[in-house]
């Protein structure tokens, strides 16, 4: 059974609305995305409102039955699927990724498929097909800022790869599907439950590029793990500036394949790191190609358009906003244009990809005496990641007319020979050029690809140690927690002192 949510953020503790499959007769289970591999069975659901669906209480469950048009819907169309509006329940729910499950029942509510008897029993889930294709990634985005951390989950990306409806801006050739310029936003498959023609990740084949549980899951397993408090978003709420406004934050996190932008996204961030804030690019491919969103006004985008191949082209075209100069390499220090792209071979008679293992490629510190790599115990000239292949299927890498003032190269790898573009991948630290001609006090720490999560939480990963270090390195000191962890040290060491000074005063006094 297929679902999707009609807006892909909520405000937390408020009601969303989920669009549903018509002429079917489900339950609802609502997940959340916590420390495990697989998705945490968190509650069920208490409704507000229906629309095309009747709901029926059995057992202290909701049985629902959808109405409607079940004929196919295209790629470009708002489906239009009977809608119920519903809001966990569970009291303080907080800013998070979770995930809506529907599940097929019997008349007397009982679960008819493995998935379903999984949600009655509160199993855990993986979202991984075929029990991706009936859930909904829901983003719950904070009422106020909680944290100094602001999460961005790419859902223009998951959007422009998902060919469900028949086509997506790629040529999917597994379904036989021609790339198109425009794809609904109100379809199944923005995170979770899509139609991809993607090559299989020979370095993790449990889960499928270009779906929320191949990174962004990952990483934010690794923040809970380190106890890193942070808000949700999406990129709907960067776009708009309505939900999320992003200097009431310290920094800005962007993970796995962040490709598609709007010229708003781009103006928004470029704004708040001239205005001091930091952002943290774990991500490749990052913000190469432009987008537009479409919508009857900004809290109904329906539609998501392609501009154009990347920045530079559309720059030929249209004027852009003075804010969003130059391409990406402008706001994010690094650029595909630089890097490269490898993703194996379509075989036509065996009607799949092959081919699609990587060269053995790392990154080889340029200085390791940056506090990027404190705790590291790297050399310079040694290289890192080259065995997990950590150099993703897509990498970004340093326009080569930066000077050091504009990117610190913290490590470099080699040239990706036999990679579309064929460039050199970095990870490094820009501070973007101001009207002035300063440097902007805000910058933005790029690594330049894709696998970054991946090697981040694989513990057989020779560089897994590595990763996780620079990424506690970088998160920490961009959220300030280096500053408030040595307040607490010199508090406790002020206590201390006093404690033993008011000893000392008690032994004089005897």
């Amino acid at each position: 059974m297929q679902i999707y949510p009609i807006h892909p953020s909520f405000v937390a503790q408020a009601c969303f609305e989920l669009a549903v499959q018509p002429n079917r007769r489900f339950s609802i289970a609502i997940y959340q995305q916590q420390d495990d591999d697989s998705l945490t069975s968190l509650c069920g659901v208490v409704v507000a409102g229906k629309n095309g669906v009747t709901a029926t209480l059995k057992d202290g469950k909701y049985v629902f039955e959808s109405a409607g048009n079940s004929a196919p819907m295209h790629f470009d169309e708002d489906w239009n699927w009977p809608t119920i509006t519903i809001r966990p329940n569970v009291s303080g729910l907080r800013s998070g990724a979770y995930v809506a499950i529907a599940y097929e029942v019997d008349a007397d509510g009982k679960p008819t498929q493995e998935i379903g008897r999984s949600c009655a029993a509160h199993r855990p889930i993986f979202a991984a097909p075929p029990e991706s294709d009936s859930m909904a990634l829901v983003i719950a985005r904070p009422r106020t800022p909680m944290a100094a951390l602001a999460y961005i989950i790419p859902t223009a990306t998951y959007h422009a790869y998902n060919s469900m409806g028949g086509g997506s801006f790629y040529d999917d050739r597994v379904h036989r599907y021609r790339a198109v310029n425009t794809v609904s936003l109100r379809r199944p498959g923005g995170g979770l439950g899509a139609l991809l023609g993607e090559p299989v990740d020979p370095y993790d084949t449990r889960s499928t590029r270009q779906q929320f549980a191949h990174w962004d899951a990952k990483f934010i397993r690794w923040l809970r793990n380190e106890g890193i408090a942070c808000d949700f978003y999406t990129d709907l709420d960067l776009h708009s500036a309505t939900a999320l406004d992003l200097t009431h934050y310290r920094c800005m996190l962007s993970v796995g394949h962040h490709e598609y932008w709007s010229e708003e996204m781009r103006a928004h961030v470029a704004y708040f790191v001239t205005q001091g804030g930091k952002v943290a690019v774990f991500s490749g491919n990052t913000c190469y190609r432009p987008v537009r969103f479409i919508g009857p006004d900004p809290g109904q985008l329906t539609e998501m358009r392609k501009l154009a191949e990347n920045w530079d082209v559309l720059r030929e075209r249209i004027d852009l906003d003075p804010r969003v100069s130059g391409n990406e390499s402008n706001l994010i220090g690094l650029t595909y244009k630089h890097g490269g792209g490898h993703w194996g071979t379509w075989s036509r008679w065996r009607r799949r990809w092959v081919k699609c293992e990587r060269q053995a490629i790392g990154f080889t510190v340029r200085r390791p005496e940056h506090w990027v790599f404190a705790g590291t115990q790297l050399q310079k000239g040694e290289t890192f990641g080259a065995e997990d292949r950590l150099v993703g299927y897509e990498a970004d890498g340093m326009p080569p007319e930066w000077t050091d003032d504009a990117f610190e190269t913290l490590a470099l790898t080699e040239r990706l020979t036999g990679w579309e573009m064929g460039g050199t991948c970095a990870i490094g630290i820009f501070r973007p050029l101001l009207r002035d001609g300063r440097r902007s006090a805000g910058e933005v720490f790029n690594v330049g690809t894709t696998d970054w999560a991946r090697a981040l939480m694989d513990t057989a990963a020779k560089s897994n140690g590595v990763v996780q270090q620079i990424t506690r390195n970088v998160i920490r000191r961009y959220t300030g927690l280096e500053e408030s962890n040595a307040w607490q040290q010199n508090s406790s060491q002020r206590e201390g002192t006093d404690a033993g000074r008011e000893a000392a005063l008690h032994t004089d006094a005897g």
